[in-house]
This record gives C-alpha cells, structure tokens and sequence, in this order.
C-alpha cells in the first residue's frame, strides 16, 4: 500500500483501528500515522490549523447571514 506522509514522505503506519456502525453495517475504521513522532506533532497541529479556520469561516457566514437578516427585518 503507497501512502506516504504529507509532511515528510515516509509510509505511514496504522496507529489506530476501531469500529463503529451506520445502520446496520460494521465499519472498521483505521487511522494511519507517521513513523517519526515529530512529524506527526507537524501534520496534527496542521490538521487542527485546518479545522479551526474552517469553523471560523462558517461561523462568519452564520454571523453575516443573520446581520443580512436583522437588515431585511429593520426595512
């Protein structure tokens, strides 16, 4: 299997499985790590960088449709 790591391009390892289920299906899920441990330090806190500038930028949009909406209903 090729999946090497984003940051520094060793093949990845599987660090962590378990299972979950949708409906009536088992799905195994495993997640799939660096080898060196400060690499992996890297691509997390790059992940979690991600994801908070991705809930910042729906949380703006919330903000400004309700803004656009408060402006509607004051006219």
């Amino acid at each position: 299997m090729n999946n090497p790591c984003v940051n520094c391009g060793k093949q990845r390892v599987d660090g962590k499985t378990w299972k979950g289920k949708s409906g009536a299906s088992v799905i195994t899920y495993t997640q799939t790590i660096c080898p060196d441990p400060e690499c992996q330090k890297l691509v997390d806190k790059a992940i979690a960088d991600r994801k908070e500038k991705s809930a910042d930028i729906a949380r703006k949009k919330v903000e400004a449709k309700l803004a656009r909406e408060k402006l509607i209903a004051a006219s």
